[in-house]
């Protein structure tokens, strides 16, 4: 059974209206639906003089996609060849296992021959694609990609042997990866006129259609098609293709409110409001960049979709040494200080990740490994650790500790097997983006950076003129909110207050430690230990009396002395005022009625 705070009825599990003395007899005089309005009522005022990065519950970007079939078996029924021969499982492929097909001349042909796929991905004019496949000389040093649905017949050679982009026609936009032992990943991107089909030739020279017969050519592994302007990272098919989609992290310009969900089950978690938080970070995105030292790692840059929609996310290489494979940032740090690092984080050929902070290089403050696979912690070794699903397989792994000497600190990010040193093989990985790391015992919402700190500006909320809602002589206020994090200090729900400036407010220590205070004097504790809570306060000039109950529990006092000569004026929400530490979290609905409600109202207004 559940109240509708915006009304006076309790509905049961069977959606039934039932009738219930301990029910609000009004309805309330002012009602904040957050978590299902989505919008920001105009009569409040919301500042944050900064921009900041949210979940919109609705909006995904297409991630992973290979519109071809069979990507690894060149010699499936689905490829039809012309002139040539495809040999299956001839030699090791990019990713080390023996799948690479051998792509031979026929005997008796000069004219190159191909293989192509057979035809049923289509082609929609007027839109990009990009074809990629992996390819090392055979016997012949070049391929030619030959594409027919742009502009009719265009072809790039790549030369194997060197891996340079040789001729190529106007249409097509080329370029040559190298993917190490000889490999080279040969990519085209054109824009579609029209249906047609693209072929992957054998050729000996630049430029040159025909070749020696001598039954030679390249190997091939990996063909994708991909419909976008540049290639992503290889995504293997069989029997169909594959898209994918994934959630999209937005950001809210300056003084844009943010209403909050869950990632991956789309639910509206309400009003986020936080404190001010900078990432130190400072090449968030850019784990190529120099900011960030290697150690017996490679990075592969913009190699797969990250969170954001982009294709901005890293790959983190461990090389064929055996020892730790990481990168390290070191920003300055203080002793007693609490720190959080946060990193987005994506199984490769790895399915295991590290985050570690240290504060002198040998005194560890936060440690973790984290299972990307099943999105678990592995165990954390020092300080505390999460990790949040945030989907298509990223998760935000986190760390936190507090510093124990100042100076420089040690922010590092591995690539475990899960041992944390291992022999790598050179192209085996993990894929990174959005490092982040606060002054702060929790995280917070997502900071990009690119060369230096930024911070995110304090968020802050109000009704001016609150006394049109309340009065001082009596009232009730019901407020329904998700701690994200405190840093332990008293936080705010909410505070009414006058314009000699006392107030009423619903506050938490601990942070699971809830009371309410009039003025200054805190009273009236509940204890509790869920992140989900309700609240609610009632104040009566004619009792002399305040009192609140959080999730059904009443307050151990009845707090007298209240004598209503402060009657509200304006409404803070998540914090005592408008520059106050408001820690983070999601306010989903707020209510006021202009009457002291009954003790069993509070009750059943504040029970799940």
């Amino acid at each position: 059974m559940a109240i509708k705070v915006s009304g006076t009825e309790v509905i049961s599990d069977d959606k039934r209206i039932l009738n219930n003395e301990s029910l609000p007899d009004i309805r309330p005089s002012l009602l904040l639906d957050f978590a299902n309005s989505k919008t920001l009522d105009p009569r409040i005022t919301f500042t944050r003089g900064s921009t900041a990065t949210y979940w919109d519950g609705k909006t995904t970007a297409k991630a992973e996609e290979n519109l071809f079939k069979y990507s690894q078996e060149l010699d499936n029924f689905y490829w039809n060849g012309l002139r040539s021969v495809v040999t299956a499982n001839q030699t090791t492929a990019p990713d080390g296992t023996t799948t690479a097909d051998a792509i031979t001349q026929a005997s008796g042909e000069t004219s190159g021959g191909f293989i192509n796929p057979d035809g049923t991905e289509g082609y929609t004019s007027g839109v990009t694609y990009t074809t990629s496949i992996y390819a090392k000389p055979n016997g012949k040093n070049f391929l030619r990609v030959m594409t027919s649905y742009a502009n009719g017949i265009q072809t790039t050679w790549f030369n194997l042997s060197t891996g340079s982009v040789g001729t190529s026609s106007s249409d097509h936009t080329a370029s040559m990866v190298d993917a190490g032992n000889g490999w080279y990943r040969c990519i085209v991107t054109a824009t579609a006129d029209g249906d047609g089909y693209i072929n992957f030739y054998i050729a000996e020279t630049d430029a040159v259609y025909d070749v020696t017969d001598d039954q030679t050519g390249y190997y091939a592994w990996g063909a994708q098609l991909e419909q976008r302007s540049s290639a992503t990272a290889y995504t293997p098919t069989t029997s169909s293709p594959i898209v994918k989609y994934q959630p999209v992290l937005q950001t809210a310009a300056s003084g844009e409110a943010r209403f909050d969900h869950d990632p991956v089950t789309g639910e509206s978690k309400g009003l986020l409001i936080e404190e001010a938080r900078a990432n130190s970070a400072t090449y968030s995105e850019e784990f190529d960049n120099a900011g960030w030292d290697k150690a017996r790692v490679t990075i592969t840059p913009n190699t797969i979709i990250a969170p954001d929609g982009t294709l901005t996310a890293d790959k983190l290489i461990a090389n064929t040494d055996n020892n730790s494979h990481k990168i390290v940032l070191r920003p300055t740090i203080t002793s007693g200080n609490s720190y959080t690092a946060s990193v987005y984080f994506k199984k490769g050929e790895y399915t295991d990740a590290q985050i570690d902070l240290y504060s002198d290089g040998s005194n560890t403050f936060a440690r973790s490994d984290f299972d990307l696979d099943t999105g678990t912690i592995i165990y954390a070794q020092v300080g505390s650790a999460t990790i949040t699903d945030v989907g298509n397989g990223w998760y935000r792994c986190i760390v936190a500790g507090t510093a124990t000497t100042s100076g420089t600190g040690y922010f590092q990010i591995y690539v475990t097997s899960p041992a944390s040193s291992f022999t790598g093989d050179g192209y085996s990985g993990i894929y990174v983006w959005g490092a982040q790391l606060e002054a702060g015992s929790f995280p917070t919402s997502y900071i990009p950076t690119s060369g230096s700190t930024v911070t995110r500006a304090l968020e802050a909320v109000k009704i001016e003129n609150f006394n049109n809602y309340a009065t001082g002589n009596e009232g009730t206020a019901f407020i329904d909110w998700i701690i994200g994090g405190s840093d332990g200090l008293q936080e705010y729900q909410f505070r009414m207050e006058s314009l000699s400036g006392n107030g009423l407010s619903i506050f938490y220590d601990d942070p699971n430690i809830f009371g309410t205070n009039y003025n200054v004097s805190n009273s009236g504790i509940v204890s509790t230990s869920t992140s989900a809570n309700k609240a609610a306060l009632t104040y009566s000039q004619s009792e002399s009396t305040y009192r609140h109950y959080a999730n059904g529990t009443a307050g151990t006092t009845t707090t007298s002395g209240y004598d209503g000569r402060y009657a509200p004026n304006v409404l803070f929400l998540g914090g005592a005022s408008a520059t106050a530490s408001h820690s983070q979290q999601y306010i989903k609905k707020f209510a006021f009625y202009p009457k002291r409600l009954p003790n069993a109202t509070l009750q059943a207004m504040t029970e799940e």
